[in-house]
């Protein structure tokens, strides 16, 4: 099922697509036709800005892999997303360049008075009045390691596919809660992550800084990384590559995690990449664990973990793809945009996010199942035990806006996924939001 040009449509939001992006299946790839598309001149670009952060970036913690990943590229939207405060503002002029020669490649605006900007300044008010939770994130995510360790080393004390399959979910729940972690500051829990055999790093650019950034346009890996086997967007597709999609998506699910640390191989072996790091390793403590203490040969010991490792996999990627992002209803690139020109990011994140009534109210169902997402992709650096205290102020900003944030059930979700795939006839008109009640759910 090789590429095709209906595989590539042209955005209706007006960016021009990266140079390989029918074969854009790297996160090292990605970055270089950022570079490429993004007319930061060899800088790093904010809003129509260029300035040398090259000296403020290898001062910080863990510098050298930030000023790898972004030089060179428009990072206006993470900036504005990653601070709430106008402190950054200040010292960011400290290295103003000179002005970009050209208009950006993405048309989301960040103005005062539009919505982003105000929800921001209302939220950045309210957050010292509201709860400190975080311990409690941590004491689940601490837990749920513990858990997979216990559970894993059972399955395969015992040989039973039972426990492995607990186990596997168990390191579903754990990835997703790391994705906590891994929008902050470098912190021991990010790591966690690693246990599903992806890194840190590769989810850093390819969610971080592509999806979060550039929901469901064509500048968002976590689109083009599933094509063309999965095709979110909506272009011409056969009765049976349609269709076929839902034969081929679970084999996409099982083999996610495997297929993440075999690209990794393979782009090291070819001399593609050289992002090999001790936390790499982070990955094979499990396997380790469950030898030494379970009794079992190597052998047996390797065959147990891989299982769990596809059902973690399986579980995580079907959450993944049907939590948020993917439904008719939801603008795809290739839709019908607000504008090209003067879209405020903040609405652009409301028509590409719906919201599970089942998931909101419960950290532990937030923190593991990519909960409160709307507030989550607006506000990353926050705990997710902070999200559920700023509805309030959500809701006044939305109804300031004269707008609405789609709640609707896990089960629509699920089923929009589905739906999604099959869509070929673009939407002709932008999402309609007012129709959806907030009140009814929160």
């Amino acid at each position: 099922m090789p590429p095709n040009v209906s595989d590539i449509p042209p955005s209706t939001l007006g960016i021009i697509p990266p140079p390989r992006r029918a074969k854009n299946q790297t996160v090292d790839m990605w970055l270089e036709d950022k570079v490429a598309i993004d007319r930061a001149e060899g800088l790093w670009r904010v809003h129509d800005g260029l300035y040398d952060l090259t000296d403020f970036i290898q001062k910080h913690p863990g510098g050298s892999e930030w000023l790898e990943l972004s030089k060179g590229l428009d990072i206006t939207e993470a900036f504005e997303v990653h601070h709430l405060t106008n402190q950054p503002s200040q010292v960011l002029k400290k290295y103003f360049v000179r002005n970009a020669k050209e208009r950006r490649n993405a048309p989301f605006t960040f103005k005062e008075d539009g919505f982003y900007k105000t929800l921001k300044k209302e939220i950045v008010e309210t957050l010292p009045s509201l709860p400190k939770r975080s311990n409690l994130s941590n004491l689940l995510i601490d837990s749920l390691l513990v858990v997979l360790f216990l559970l894993s080393t059972l399955a395969a004390k015992y040989w039973s596919f039972t426990l492995g399959w607990m186990s596997g979910h168990v390191l579903a729940l754990l990835s997703i809660a790391a994705h906590n972690y891994f929008h902050k500051k470098d912190n021991f829990r990010m790591y966690y992550f690693n246990f599903s055999l992806q890194t840190v790093r590769e989810w850093r650019i390819s969610h971080v800084l592509s999806h979060h950034m550039h929901t469901n346009t064509i500048d968002d890996y976590e689109i083009s990384s599933w094509a063309p086997f999965l095709q979110y967007l909506p272009v011409k597709k056969s009765p049976i590559r349609r269709y076929g999609q839902w034969l081929v998506a679970p084999l996409m699910w099982i083999t996610g995690f495997h297929k993440a640390l075999l690209t990794r191989i393979i782009e090291l072996i070819n001399g593609r990449t050289n992002h090999i790091k001790k936390t790499d390793l982070v990955a094979f403590t499990l396997p380790l664990f469950m030898y030494l203490f379970s009794g079992q040969s190597m052998l047996n010991t390797f065959l147990m973990w891989n299982f769990v490792i596809a059902i973690g996999s399986t579980h995580l990627f079907f959450v993944g793809l049907h939590a948020a992002h993917h439904h008719p209803e939801i603008f795809h690139d290739g839709d019908q945009p607000r504008s090209q020109e003067d879209y405020d990011w903040g609405i652009s994140q409301l028509d590409a996010v719906m919201e599970r009534k089942e998931i909101s109210g419960s950290l532990f169902l937030v923190l593991t199942n990519f909960g409160d997402h709307a507030l989550h992709h607006m506000f990353p650096t926050l705990d997710h035990s902070t999200l559920e205290h700023l509805y309030p102020v959500f809701k006044k900003v939305l109804t300031k806006f004269d707008t609405n944030l789609r709640m609707v059930s896990q089960l629509d979700t699920l089923c929009g996924g589905f739906q999604q795939l099959l869509k070929v006839t673009p939407s002709e008109a932008p999402p309609d939001l007012k129709k959806y009640d907030l009140k009814k759910y929160k």
